[in-house]
């Protein structure tokens, strides 16, 4: 007979929506899904360059992503065994990895308005503060109104939130909700790991405290002993930015190395 009591949340399944939804409250905010821009140096690329890296970008697969940015990590000096197949987390960051580079690069050719970042950051702010079922729905609703929200599909994650209402709106008067005026990027890891509880059938505390505690070194989930490494997109963001932070440059020439590993790499397709 098996254990009786509640059953453990599944972590890796957890971690996918906390990824989830840590992207739609970031391009909520920011017109981004991952902060790769914050890190981003003005750069001596000509928007002949960058539109060039975009196009080539826009051509790979989320796999063909993948298995160059191993390349340059090895380029880089990590031991990584190339002939390695991605797993389904890998799989799931080099899309929104490769995704989140041609943003960036698409940001540098064409900033957004001042009023278009002031829009966005006006329904976030809205949705933090919402304490009532009427406020948050409204604040929902022009979240989904977004044109880029309607153009990327992004709408059911509003939708989501408004569908729970009572536990969204509870988690943030739990005490451990960030409420400083400089805590705006924990906000946003405090409810996509909250929601990330609510999609697995779970409390939003129980998502939260599971992910805040979860382990990322030998033993813990989604460790990979074969390559000693921990396989969350939180992990797989830090070694990408790392990556690019170890070529003289630093992203200019990260990103000329990369696309030169690309146009050289051969994908086997089945």
């Amino acid at each position: 007979m098996g254990k009786r009591g509640p059953k453990p949340p599944n972590l890796g399944l957890l971690t996918v929506w906390e990824f989830e939804f840590y992207k739609a409250f970031r391009f909520l905010r920011d017109g981004i899904s991952l902060p790769t821009a914050a890190s981003i140096p003005p750069v001596a690329l000509s928007p002949l360059e960058i539109r060039q890296f975009v196009r080539r970008l826009k051509k790979m697969t989320d796999e063909e992503y993948w298995r160059v940015t191993r390349r340059l990590a090895v380029e880089m000096g990590e031991a990584l065994n190339l002939s390695k197949p991605p797993t389904m987390f890998e799989r799931l960051w080099a899309q929104q990895a490769r995704l989140g580079e041609i943003s960036d690069l698409e940001r540098m050719l064409e900033p957004p308005t001042i009023r278009a970042q002031s829009k966005r950051l006006k329904v976030w702010n809205d949705l933090v503060r919402a304490e009532t079922y009427s406020l948050l729905r409204k604040a929902c609703g022009r979240w989904a109104q977004l044109p880029d929200v309607i153009a990327k599909g992004l709408q059911p994650f509003p939708g989501q939130v408004v569908a729970n209402a009572p536990q969204f709106l509870k988690m943030k008067l739990n005490k451990r909700f960030p409420r400083s005026s400089y805590g705006d990027d924990a906000r946003i890891e405090y409810l996509a790991r909250g929601m990330a509880g609510v999609m697995i059938g779970k409390s939003p505390m129980t998502g939260i405290e599971r992910l805040r505690n979860m382990r990322h070194d030998a033993g813990g989930p989604l460790w990979d002993n074969d390559q000693s490494l921990c396989k969350c997109w939180r992990c797989a963001l830090e070694r990408s930015t790392e990556i690019y932070k170890k070529t003289d440059g630093w992203y200019e020439n990260g990103l000329r190395l990369f696309i030169r590993l690309a146009d050289s790499t051969k994908i086997s397709r089945h």
